[in-house]
């Protein structure tokens, strides 16, 4: 959950935003993203770490920059365990937004992961 919030407040430094966290009013939002995926049944590390991105996202853990933190976080986690994935920024970006899009419709956080997994090269 820590450095969940530190990628957070790094971006948000780095690009701008707002602090805060999001509809939870605390940091309970990160620690439930972090806690969905360490107790999550995926099976491979790319659906893991496309976990990290659909939970962050999905829950709406920060007031702002949940994309960009998502995005962060399973890129962080995918290097950590020697996956390599090469995707442009304009690429990650459209990721994110149609995991918004799809989270907002309604779509199951599973069926968001095994996507989102699928969609890494």
């Amino acid at each position: 959950m820590e450095q969940v919030i530190i990628i957070h407040d790094e971006l948000l430094e780095r690009w701008g935003g707002e602090q805060g966290t999001g509809h939870r009013g605390d940091t309970d939002g990160a620690e439930a993203a972090v806690q969905a995926v360490k107790n999550s049944y995926y099976e491979s590390i790319e659906e893991l770490g496309a976990a990290y991105a659909v939970y962050i996202i999905q829950g709406h853990v920060f007031l702002d920059g949940n994309k960009r933190t998502g995005a962060a976080a399973m890129f962080t986690f995918l290097q950590r365990n020697q996956r390599s994935v090469r995707l442009s920024a304009e690429d990650i970006f459209d990721l994110m937004v149609e995991l918004q899009e799809r989270a907002e419709a309604g779509e199951r956080t599973d069926r968001l992961v095994y996507w989102l997994a699928g969609s890494l090269p």
